[in-house]
C-alpha cells in the first residue's frame, strides 16, 4: 500500500503562514515543515472552534489506514501533540462522516487501521488542539493508505428453467460480463445461480439478494422479446461488477385453429382441436385433395404444411390418396426460436 495523500491538494479552515496545509502532505518530516492552524480564542469557559486539515485524494479510494505524525515526534515537546481529533471522510467535500476518533492522545504518532470505506476527501477534524494551547492545531505529516480491492467476479453462472439448464452465449468466463440466452415461448420464468469467486462478496439478481451457492428467486420473462437479467457482484472492498444476460423469449409457435375440408364438407377432427394437442385423425371418402386452414396464435408466425409455405388463416390445397395420409403442420415463432409440429392423419376411403 502507498500513501495516497502524498502531495495531493490540501486545505484547512485556517493556517498560520508559512505553515500552509500542503506542508502536512509533502512527505518532508522536520520540526518546521508542518501545518499550523488556529481558531479564535473563545470567551472563557467556551470551547475553541474545531480546526481541520483536509486532503482531496483526486478519486474515490477505499481507505483503510491513517497516520498523523505529531510534533512530539519531530523534536518538539509532547505538549505540542494534538489531544482530541477525528478521521473523517466525504464523497462530495460537503457531507462528512466519522471513520475513526482519538481522545486524550499522548502518542507522538497516530497510526491506525480501520474498516475500509470509500471516500474521495479525507480530513483530520480537531476538537481539542495542542495540549499546551488547545486553540492551535499542528500536524507534521498526514498520511492515508488504501486497501487493495477484493474479488468482484463470478466463478460460475447458470440459468435454469425447472431442471433444464439454459445455454448461455458465449460460454461463461469470469472476465466476460455480457451474455445472451434463448428460451421457448412456454418458459415464463427462469432462475439464476451466480457463484461469486469470493464467498464473502454479495450478489443480487435484478436487485434481489441471492445467497452464495443458491439459486435466485424466479425471474419473470416478458411475454415475448428480451428480458435483461442483471447480476451485480459487490466485493467486500471495491466497486460492484455487473454481469448481464439478455434472455430472449420466443413468440408463440402455437396454432389457435385448424380446419380441414373436402370440398364444402368440413372433416371432423379427432380429438377436437386444442392448441396443446399435436396429433389428430380425420376420415374422408374418395377424394384426391383437402383444404387445410391453419391459423397461428401469432399471425406473424411462419407455417409449413407438408413442407409447403402456408399463410395463417388461408386454406392450402394438399393432395391426398387412398389410405393413410400423414400431414405435418410446422409452426415457427417469428421472434426467437421455437417450433411446434401438429400431425394430422387423413384416412381416405377407396
Amino acid at each position: 500500500m502507498s500513501n495516497i495523500a502524498l502531495k495531493k491538494a490540501a486545505g484547512a479552515n485556517s493556517f498560520v503562514y508559512p505553515y500552509i496545509p500542503a506542508k502536512a502532505v509533502d512527505g518532508v518530516v522536520t520540526p518546521l515543515n508542518r501545518w499550523l492552524g488556529t481558531s479564535p480564542i473563545p470567551p472563557s469557559p467556551g470551547v475553541p472552534v474545531p480546526n481541520w486539515l483536509s486532503v482531496d485524494l483526486g478519486a474515490n479510494f477505499w481507505v483503510s489506514r491513517w497516520v498523523v505524525k505529531q510534533l512530539g515526534g519531530v523534536g518538539w515537546s509532547t505538549n505540542y501533540n494534538l489531544v482530541d481529533y477525528k478521521f473523517q471522510g466525504s464523497l462530495d467535500n460537503s457531507n462528512w462522516f466519522d471513520l475513526d476518533s482519538v481522545t486524550d492522545n499522548s502518542l507522538n504518532c497516530t497510526d491506525r487501521t480501520i474498516t475500509p470505506y470509500k471516500v474521495r476527501w479525507v480530513r483530520v477534524y480537531i476538537t481539542k488542539g495542542l495540549r499546551c494551547n488547545t486553540n492551535f492545531a499542528s500536524i507534521a505529516e498526514f498520511e492515508v493508505y488504501d486497501a487493495p480491492p477484493t474479488d468482484s467476479t463470478l466463478s460460475a453462472l447458470s440459468l435454469n428453467s425447472g431442471a433444464a439448464v439454459i445455454p448461455i452465449n458465449p460460454p461463461f468466463a469470469k472476465t466476460t460480463v455480457a451474455y445472451t440466452a434463448s428460451v421457448g415461448f412456454d418458459t415464463e420464468n427462469i432462475t439464476v445461480m451466480p457463484t461469486t469467486t469470493d464467498p464473502n462478496a454479495t450478489v443480487e439478481v435484478n436487485g434481489v439478494p441471492v445467497l452464495w451457492g443458491q439459486s435466485s428467486q424466479p425471474v419473470s420473462l416478458t411475454a415475448e422479446g428480451i428480458t435483461p437479467v442483471n447480476i451485480v457482484v459487490t466485493p467486500v472492498i471495491g466497486e460492484p461488477q455487473t454481469y448481464t444476460v439478455n434472455v430472449t423469449r420466443a413468440s408463440s409457435p402455437y396454432l389457435s385453429g385448424l380446419a380441414i375440408k373436402s370440398g364444402r364438407t368440413t372433416l371432423t377432427l379427432s380429438p377436437p382441436f386444442n392448441r396443446n394437442t399435436f396429433e389428430y385423425t380425420a376420415t374422408a371418402g374418395v377424394i384426391t385433395s383437402v383444404l387445410i386452414t391453419a391459423t397461428a396464435e401469432d399471425t406473424g408466425a411462419t407455417i409449413e404444411i407438408k413442407g409447403n409455405p402456408a399463410t395463417s388463416g388461408v386454406a392450402l390445397t394438399v393432395p391426398v390418396s387412398t389410405g393413410s395420409n400423414p400431414i405435418d403442420i410446422v409452426v415457427s415463432s417469428v421472434f426467437g426460436t421455437d417450433q411446434k409440429t401438429y400431425l394430422c392423419t387423413i384416412n381416405v376411403g377407396s
